[in-house]
């Protein structure tokens, strides 16, 4: 079983390799750095800061767009093309067959990490760099679990892409929601209002707290260490756990 996962892995990071998925991500390194070094000669205040943030976060969220889209991308081929009916029709269990992929995707995730971990070293201190990239291979994990269980669902694209990034910037932004709800500036008094509260509270026991990864913060005013990465890393665990139970799910009830 674990040679039939390796090789599924194996097959996936050279699919990558063919997508040309590391051109890509020099390409957004070239553009990123044009960019910063652009937006640097503006800054009239604060120059290394606002290069910092406005690079962190661009690199961030390139690397979701990019892992999202070729996750998606990938495994939809597959399921067109009959290339997994090949596969299941072998002696290989769908369980293997994920396991394959999820490792795959995890060491395209790091390795997007790595890729654009590398430019920061040029802004930031070295240090707070290594923790802001294990952090985003982490928020990568979480991002590719999602995708995989969005287009086993979905089976579909676009339906897929919608819903990982709808549940994605949920995540980012649900508990500054959540806090405005609970500390209103006008009480909410109609049921309307308290139920809507509920509702967002609900959210924020849900969604993983995202907002806590990966934070700009941490390169522009060095404020991380290594001991902020552990509750991270036991969050990942716990929703990688939940979302491979639901795509293992629906992979498992569908006939091909």
């Amino acid at each position: 079983m674990f040679s039939q996962v390796l090789t599924i892995s194996r097959f996936t990071i050279i699919e990558s390799l063919r997508n040309r998925l590391l051109l890509l991500s020099l390409l957004v390194i070239g553009i990123s750095f044009s960019l910063v070094e652009f937006i640097g000669d503006l800054a009239i205040t604060e120059h290394r800061v606002t290069q910092v943030a406005i690079l962190a976060a661009f690199l961030r969220m390139s690397a979701v767009v990019m892992v999202t889209l070729f996750v998606v991308s990938s495994t939809v081929r597959e399921l067109h093309d009959k290339t997994l009916e090949m596969i299941l029709a072998m002696p290989v269990r769908r369980g293997s067959y994920y396991l394959g992929k999820l490792l795959g995707y995890f060491y395209i995730a790091l390795l997007i990490s790595i890729i654009f971990a590398a430019l920061l070293f040029l802004y930031a201190d070295p240090e707070q760099v290594l923790i802001w990239s294990a952090s985003l291979f982490l928020e990568l994990v979480l991002v590719v679990a999602l995708s995989l269980v969005m287009l086993f669902t979905f089976n579909q694209v676009p339906s897929a892409l919608t819903g990982v990034f709808i549940i994605y910037g949920a995540s980012r932004i649900v508990t500054s929601i959540f806090l405005m709800a609970k500390y209103p500036i006008i009480a909410h008094t109609s049921i309307a209002q308290q139920f809507m509260d509920s509702f967002i509270e609900l959210l924020t026991w849900l969604l993983p707290d995202l907002h806590h990864f990966t934070q700009t913060e941490w390169l522009a005013y060095n404020t991380a260490d290594w001991a902020i990465l552990l509750p991270l890393l036991g969050q990942t665990l716990v929703y990688l756990v939940f979302l491979s139970f639901i795509a293992l799910f629906d992979f498992y009830r569908k006939n091909f």
